[in-house]
């Protein structure tokens, strides 16, 4: 019997609210957010939605012990661009599936420019390129402990078998329409997932660096883009969360206290980016939406840590800002996982600065809009410039 609960979550912020609908999602319960706050959450038995009731307070008690901290936001006006509305209707987005968009035309190339922005960006660091497969082993999340921390996002991977019969069987198969029966006929000839869809762009760089020595006061700096893949259940939406998306992302190996002088550096950095071009934003301190039982120390840990900091768009029509980049303190935790140290014995840490490019994208048209004459100029230049028939 389902059975349906408020929450009240009034006294939240609307980041935390939203928190909150995510890891009850990830419970496998049904959450309806009402605009003052009240979330219904609908459940089957009592004993799921006891465990819902009891996930929900504690990290509702959590969000009330850490306040929101703002490190610098910009004096912009609030921003209105386009509407969801009306980037729908672009020519230039393709809908192919929940979580699966494509782009073309004006809009890819204004995807082009930032992302040749962050690329320069990882350049200015004297960072090392690095090219990874978007599919990796699924006992790297293992090792890092990805799977047991976010199983809601994981999309794993798998094959038919190289048995002729099977292959036969699935090629009749094939022939006729594909239901939701039939897929999981196929899926039941399936192998077992030994590989996964990788949920974050610098994963590999950590196991690709085990064992590695830096000498004293040397900071290794890496950089990377890749398509990543995180299932969010029934929260996609074009530009803004997607199921594939691409993100840059810069790495660096080292002290931690130099790690924290280039975050801030590098935060300095967009921010002032984000100055020249008007856009409406804010550095605030943040956490991830864990969803193992320890969620509330690790949430507490993040932000008293300032482990974690994000860059968040306003959009005057969306209920909450939009995360689009975040710079994150790993402290020893991966250095620690694969043996990565000075060469005097001393622990390294690491730190990641991570740029998700389509969302980067639908915050400015959001807030500058779909028509290049009201963009900046250094935008309008570079995304209207003729380009060279050699490319």
């Amino acid at each position: 019997m389902t059975r349906t609960c408020d929450f009240d979550l009034t006294a939240l912020t609307p980041e935390s609210r939203l928190a909150i609908v995510d890891g009850l999602l990830a419970i496998g319960v049904t959450v309806e957010l009402q605009p003052d706050g009240i979330a219904q959450i609908s459940a089957t038995g009592e004993a799921k939605m006891g465990e819902a009731l009891g996930f929900a307070e504690a990290m509702r008690k959590t969000h009330r012990l850490v306040a929101r901290r703002v490190l610098r936001e910009t004096s912009a006006p609030s921003a209105q661009g386009c509407s969801d509305e009306d980037l729908a209707a672009s020519e230039d987005l393709h809908f192919f599936a929940d979580g699966l968009t494509g782009i073309s035309g004006q809009l890819l190339k204004l995807f082009r420019y930032f992302e040749a922005t962050f690329a320069d960006l990882a350049d200015d660091y004297a960072a090392l390129d690095q090219h990874y497969p978007v599919m990796m082993p699924a006992k790297l999340l293992q090792e890092v402990g990805y799977t047991s921390n976010f199983p809601q996002h994981v999309t794993l991977c798998s094959h038919f078998p190289d048995q002729l019969p099977v292959l036969e069987q699935v090629a009749q198969m094939a022939k006729e329409p594909l239901s939701k029966a039939r897929a999981a006929e196929l899926g039941a000839v399936m192998e077992g997932p030994e590989h996964v869809l990788t949920p974050a762009v610098c994963l590999p760089c950590y196991s690709q660096h085990a064992g590695l020595r830096l000498a004293r006061g040397e900071v290794r700096r890496l950089t990377m883009q890749n398509h990543v893949f995180r299932y969010e259940a029934n929260r996609f939406q074009p530009l803004s969360r997607g199921w594939d998306f691409s993100v840059r992302d810069i790495v660096f190996f080292g002290s931690g206290a130099e790690l924290t002088r280039l975050r801030a550096e590098v935060m300095e950095r967009v921010f002032a980016f984000c100055e020249t071009l008007g856009m409406q934003v804010s550095l605030e301190l943040a956490n991830d939406p864990f969803f193992v039982d320890s969620s509330r120390d690790k949430v507490v840990y993040q932000r008293m840590g300032e482990v974690k900091y994000e860059l968040l768009f306003h959009i005057s029509d969306r209920d909450a800002p939009l995360a689009a980049s975040s710079f994150n303190l790993h402290r020893d935790f991966y250095t620690s996982t694969y043996d990565i140290a000075f060469a005097d014995g001393t622990r390294a840490e690491s730190a990641c600065m991570g740029f998700g490019l389509e969302r980067w994208l639908y915050a400015f048209v959001r807030q500058k809009g779909l028509d290049p004459s009201g963009w900046p100029d250094p935008v309008r230049r570079a995304v209207m410039a003729p380009q060279d028939p050699a490319d």
